[in-house]
């Protein structure tokens, strides 16, 4: 149940409309109750006219006008009710959505590196969607059942309090039943959900990789994959499901014992004149009025405990605390110099050492390439400037200051980054060049693309930078990509710039025109390079070799081969590789 305060104090927007649908509820209450009150005392009066020989008539009346009172209000309580529930309710699915995007993006990549997609994605959306049904059909019919039980249990008592006793005996066995239900059945669809987060997962991943699926003609694996997923799922929700359904039996058993109670118990009463025909049929209305609420009760408990499943999957998200943050009194970084300086650096992922000791100052407006064999940490090191992690020793400085003392979103604002896999969203050329600059003119992004030598290739498109270029950016190149990232970095204008592996994915002569934008990108920024064709780093101020996590040589590229060390292995073997080389010129 700390889950549904929880749930609530997200949507206090949304307050206001839950105080309606209580007050809306709270009438809908009284108007039940005072029906059967008003059919009793209406048999009573006829009861009495009998015994007296005549029939008030007007009384007749004014109880049957009281009646079509009660009776026309009542569904329009209901329908307030049932209107503010379900705005209050998918508010509060919308608001929880919020919530949970916001604080996936305060998480680290770190939490993205061990987590699928899918199940990120069961859990903001298909998980919350059962929280529509929690705050505008559970809750408030739970609370109308729960008013509606009060009022008739005052209401028996005050009819005839033996005959009450009789029609509430079966209440402990509900009891049970309610206690049983929720211990074996809210696991049962927590099990569920977990597999259709599963599902989710897979899909995901299946629907990402479809080329590759297609390219080496696994349809057939991957849909046994996917079907054996989709059947574990159905089987865990028929199981949940048909256990629910037992349950429901045994509890709607139990509530209609109350009804034969009174039936029997007062039948027998009335046959010694222990109580009145207006009273056993007033018992008899409020005992299906409050058997009723009961079961429905019952059937509401199946919702409530998908609705807390998935609230426990949703807190669980929720209640992860971002490895990276900012400190208390983190200051807001200005304009940085682009003077960044490792101390001691030290980094492990899990517990498998990658960074050890690393000791290195790049001065503003130097060009320094991280080289070494594959799994070095050379990413490693770069990924620690915009912190998208924290070195486990030492500290990074960016102009002297310890990084972790500056708010994240000023340090990121100084850096910006070119990678190997470029990520463009759907939508136009236009708003993916300017997605770090969202201020920015057509010709602001124009000039960006002119220097980034993609605005010849844009210009062709059907819509020039109005053409939507599709998921990921799919109808491009690589090499087009490519320069619509460097195209962004220009724009963003960061005085640090991290370029990972850029090029290396390309042929020779998109590289050349890659090479001959990066010139212009690089341009009086700090600027780290990591590649592993070494030909395109050979003008880099200083190159760093790094060789089982540690700086082993470092120096300009005739410095390097001169020593005959690593690099000059590196060198040789990717010569073997290439016999053609594109440099990225400093200007």
């Amino acid at each position: 149940m700390r889950h549904i305060a929880r749930l609530v104090a997200i949507s206090r927007d949304y307050w206001r409309w839950m105080v309606i649908a209580l007050i809306a509820m709270l009438g809908e209450t009284a108007a039940s109750l005072a029906g059967p009150w008003l059919i009793r005392s209406l048999i009573g009066t006829i009861e009495e006219g009998f015994g007296h020989g005549t029939t008030a008539t007007s009384q007749v009346i004014n109880i049957s006008a009281i009646l079509l009172l009660v009776y026309a209000l009542r569904p329009a309580l209901r329908a307030l009710q049932t209107w503010a529930t379900h705005v209050a309710g998918w508010g509060s699915v919308a608001a929880a959505r919020k919530e949970i995007y916001e604080h996936l993006q305060r998480l680290s990549p770190k939490y993205y590196s061990h987590t699928q997609t899918g199940q990120i994605m069961s859990r903001a959306i298909n998980d919350t969607a059962y929280f529509e049904s929690l705050i505008a059909h559970v809750i408030p019919e739970a609370i109308v059942s729960l008013f509606t039980v009060a009022g008739v249990f005052v209401v028996l008592f005050s009819i005839n309090a033996t005959l009450a006793l009789y029609t509430l005996a079966p209440i402990p066995l509900i009891m049970l039943g309610f206690i049983a239900y929720n211990r074996y059945v809210r696991p049962l669809f927590r099990h569920a959900q977990a597999k259709l987060g599963d599902l989710n997962a897979v899909l995901q991943d299946n629907l990402s990789g479809m080329r590759e699926i297609q390219v080496f003609t696994q349809e057939e694996r991957e849909m046994e994959s996917v079907g054996r997923r989709i059947m574990v799922h159905s089987s865990a929700i028929t199981r949940a499901v048909s256990t629910s359904a037992c349950f429901h039996g045994a509890i709607d058993f139990f509530a209609g014992l109350g009804t034969v109670s009174v039936v029997l118990f007062g039948g027998l009463m009335a046959a010694k004149a222990q109580i009145s025909i207006a009273d056993i049929t007033g018992f008899l209305l409020y005992v299906s009025l409050f058997y009723e609420p009961i079961m429905g009760l019952n059937r509401l408990n199946e919702s409530l405990q998908q609705a807390l499943a998935a609230s426990d999957r949703y807190f669980e998200v929720l209640d992860i605390r971002p490895d990276i943050g900012d400190s208390p009194d983190a200051v807001q970084l200005g304009k940085a110099r682009g003077l960044i300086t490792y101390e001691d650096v030290s980094f492990n992922y899990d517990d498998t050492p990658v960074l050890k000791n690393i000791n290195l100052e790049i001065k503003p407006g130097e060009m320094v390439a991280l080289v070494g064999p594959t799994g070095v940490g050379k990413t490693t090191m770069a990924n620690l400037i915009p912190r998208f992690y924290d070195p486990a020793e030492g500290r990074v400085l960016m102009d002297g200051v310890d990084i972790r003392t500056v708010a994240i979103s000023s340090l990121r604002r100084n850096v910006g980054m070119v990678l190997q896999d470029v990520f463009l969203f759907n939508g136009t050329v236009a708003e993916n060049i300017a997605y770090g600059s969202p201020d920015a003119n057509l010709e602001q992004i124009i000039d960006a693309a002119v220097a980034a030598g993609a605005d010849e290739f844009i210009r062709e498109m059907p819509r020039g930078y109005d053409t939507h270029i599709g998921e990921r950016g799919v109808r491009l190149s690589g090499g087009q990509k490519q320069r619509l990232a460097i195209a962004r970095a220009l724009l963003y204008d960061a005085p640090i710039l991290i370029l990972d592996e850029a090029t290396s994915s390309v042929d020779t002569e998109t590289e050349a025109k890659i090479a001959a934008a990066l010139e212009k990108l690089i341009g009086g920024r700090t600027t780290i390079v990591i590649a592993h064709r070494l030909s395109t780093i050979r003008h880099a101020d200083r190159i760093i070799v790094l060789d089982e996590g540690e700086i082993v040589e470092q120096g300009t590229h005739e410095e390097l081969m001169r020593l005959n060390g690593l690099y000059s292995k590196l060198v040789t073997v990717d010569s073997d590789a290439s016999s053609s080389y594109t440099a990225i010129y400093r200007p």
